[in-house]
C-alpha cells in the first residue's frame, strides 16, 4: 500500500524525470499533461519501463544517443537510462496488486 506522502514523492519524481527527457505530456497533474490524470503508481512505472526500452530500440532517438559522437549525449543517454531504472526499481514492490489504467506497452501492463 502506497501512502499519500510517498504517492507525492513519486509523482513529482516522475514528472522531474519526464521533464528532463523532454516527455512533458507524460507528467502528472502539469500544465502539459494529456491524458494521464487517472494514472496511479503502477501506470507511471509501466510508463518509465516502456520509455526505457525506448533507450535500446534500434533507430530510436534515444537509443541513438548511447552510440553518439558526442560524449555529451552519451552522458545523457546514461543519465536518463539511470534515472529511469531507479524509479523503477523503487516502485515496482508497490505496484503488484495494481492496475494500469491504460496500458504502455510495458512489461509492468496488465496481464
Amino acid at each position: 500500500m502506497v501512502t499519500d506522502k510517498q504517492m507525492t514523492s513519486a509523482v513529482k519524481k516522475y514528472n522531474d524525470i519526464m521533464e528532463t527527457i523532454g516527455y512533458e505530456h507524460n507528467t502528472i497533474g502539469t500544465d502539459w499533461s494529456e491524458n494521464t490524470d487517472k494514472w496511479n503508481l503502477r501506470d507511471m512505472v509501466a510508463e518509465c519501463d516502456y520509455t526505457l526500452s525506448t533507450y535500446y530500440e534500434w533507430g530510436h532517438c534515444n537509443a541513438e544517443m548511447k552510440d553518439s559522437d558526442d560524449p555529451y549525449e552519451r552522458k545523457m543517454w546514461r543519465s536518463e537510462t539511470a534515472r529511469l531504472k531507479r524509479f523503477i526499481d523503487r516502485w515496482k514492490p508497490f505496484v503488484a496488486d495494481m492496475k494500469c489504467y491504460e496500458n504502455h506497452c510495458s512489461n509492468f501492463d496488465n496481464a
